[in-house]
């Protein structure tokens, strides 16, 4: 398989685009629960965040993070796999509030800016298995299984464990769409289409018992949003790629925009996003009834 991380020559980026398109027709319609929540972006920081990443962090911002706590039956005790600077836990810990337990990065690095009351774990994410504990229960990740080349092992691997430990828990996997391919190009080993993930699901209820859900994220306004104000400057225009799309007069508001008419639809046609929700049979995931 090629990367699209890695420096390709031009043969290889024409190569990867054939790859990606015959990954998303890899698998059948296997029965998944869709889930339509009324997502927001209340008390979210909205600036320097692309549409797909202002989506997925407004799902974050819904969850009912008090009602998980009541149903896992124990504060969030997080691992994030491909955890970057470490970002996403203090936003969930200040989502979670007082449902908050602990928070464990892992990546195959330390960023400089992760923070140090956090703990971090320096390895790959197929090994994350090895560093699950008794009382880890909640298991995420954002934008991080398209660039595992083991994506199914890995998560398998993790499900496995959760059960062994015989404790409820929950799995979150923000992953880029099929259509994703068309704005972020060279990126990663994949994206994932309905059928990646219904045979995901597949494999993974042949094994365990377990709740699988998805929801789609983003839609026809965020897709052209990125398309137009991202994609294309980024790829044709060397100053924005050095500092950033966001000093364009506009862009911000525009995708702001479509954001908010993308907010509420939860389509599959066009989305940008998934999150693939994995949970123990005691464990359904709700959110939070909230406004704009």
């Amino acid at each position: 398989m090629i990367n699209g991380d890695n420096k390709l020559s031009t043969i290889k980026r024409l190569l990867y685009f054939i790859q990606c398109i015959i990954d998303h027709n890899k698998g059948s319609h296997f029965h998944l629960d869709i889930l339509n929540p009324k997502l927001s972006i209340k008390n979210m920081e909205i600036n320097k965040l692309s549409p797909s990443r202002l989506l997925c962090d407004a799902f974050w911002n819904t969850i009912d993070y008090k009602g998980l706590s009541k149903q896992l039956g124990a504060k969030l005790n997080i691992i994030d796999l491909g955890c970057g600077n470490g970002d996403y836990g203090k936003f969930i810990k200040k989502l979670a509030d007082k449902s908050f337990g602990s928070y464990t990065g892992l990546d195959i690095y330390k960023d400089k800016k992760f923070p140090s009351y956090f703990s971090h774990i320096k390895s790959k994410a197929e090994n994350t298995y090895k560093f699950v504990k008794k009382d880890n229960n909640f298991i995420m990740s954002q934008s991080a299984l398209e660039h595992i080349e083991s994506d199914f092992d890995a998560i398998k691997e993790v499900t496995s464990t959760l059960i062994k430990n015989k404790k409820p828990f929950l799995q979150i996997h923000m992953v880029p769409a099929a259509y994703s391919l068309w704005l972020y190009l060279w990126h990663g080993w994949r994206q994932y289409s309905k059928k990646n993930l219904s045979l995901f699901s597949e494999k993974l209820t042949k094994d365990f018992p377990l709740n699988i859900s998805i929801v789609p994220i983003g839609g026809k306004n965020t897709f052209w949003s990125h398309f137009n104000n991202i994609t294309i400057p980024y790829y044709t225009n060397k100053k924005i790629r050095i500092n950033g799309w966001y000093t364009q007069k506009g862009v911000a508001r525009n995708i702001l925009k479509s954001v908010l008419l993308d907010l509420n639809c939860n389509t599959e046609k066009m989305n940008t996003f998934w999150a693939f929700i994995i949970s123990s049979k005691s464990v359904e995931l709700k959110f939070k009834s909230i406004i704009i």
